[in-house]
Parts: C-alpha cells; structure tokens; sequence
C-alpha cells in the first residue's frame, strides 16, 4: 500500500545478506526453471543488476542521502528478489495452460513492475516525490536494458 519506505528497513547487514541470499536463490531458481536451455550470459544480468545498484547508490550518495545507503540498497535488493521470485513461480505455474508466449508476456509485465516498486523505495529514500523516483527508476531500467543489450550475443 505505500506507506512505508527504506526509512523503515533497519541499517543492518544481516538484513543485506538475507536480501542478498534471496536474490541469490531467485536468480538460480530462474536459470534452472526458465533458463536452462538458453545462451544468456549470466556475467552480464550480475553486472546489470550491479549497475542498477550502481546508480541508485549514486543518486543517494549525490543527494545527500548516504546514511540511507545500506536500508535502500537492501531494500531494493529484496523487492527485487520478491520479484523474481514471483516472476519465476507465474513462469512456471502458467506455461503449461496459458503456453510459453503468453507466460512470457505476463511474466515481463511483472519485470515492468519493478519500476514503480524501486521508484516509491529511491523517492521516498531522498524525501522527493513518488514521480521523481519513477523517473530515476525508469532511467536506471534503461540503462540496465541498453547495457544487456550492447553486452548480449546477438542471435
């Protein structure tokens, strides 16, 4: 519902690493459920994610806001997880009865959803408004697909 943000993550680095386990579980569940046959290159979904982590840390240290580094961060990274995790679970659940296509439709729409979730946690970790931290997410989104993309064999 919105109403809380990184300001309500507790500043600890055991937080971090469970955030930081579960992305680890949802990325491998992803590559042995849904992966498994493709020629991705794992190296560069890690240095998207990366960047992506990157950048916000940027915004937050170019704002002021480098005591909200770690609550962020771990936010961001267990949203993120939750995600995939959902994003894994839809996947597998519906392509048997919907098919691969519409599965994978349903499934980016999920991915497009990260936007506004990393949005609402960046916004409300500098103290702006909710429309300036989708715009920083969508510009981090971006560059994380234009990244993958330069970096991807092309087939």
């Amino acid at each position: 519902m919105l109403r809380k943000g990184p300001e309500d993550v507790p500043g600890s680095w055991l937080i971090f690493f469970m955030s930081a386990g579960l992305m680890v579980f949802a990325t491998i569940s992803a590559t042995v459920l849904i992966d498994a046959g493709s020629e991705q290159n794992h190296a560069i979904t890690i240095l998207s994610s990366l960047l992506g982590l990157g950048l916000y840390s940027a915004v937050l240290f170019a704002t002021g806001f480098a005591n909200r580094f770690l609550p962020t961060i771990s936010a961001i990274i267990g949203c993120s997880s939750l995600l995939t995790v959902m994003f894994v679970a839809e996947f597998v659940l519906f392509q048997p009865f919907l098919g691969s296509q519409l599965a994978g439709i349903i499934a980016t729409l999920i991915i497009f959803w990260s936007v506004p979730v990393e949005g609402h946690i960046i916004a409300r970790a500098i103290q702006r408004h909710w429309f300036v931290g989708i715009a920083i997410a969508m510009a981090v989104f971006i560059l994380q697909i234009g990244f993958q993309s330069a970096f991807s064999p092309q087939a």
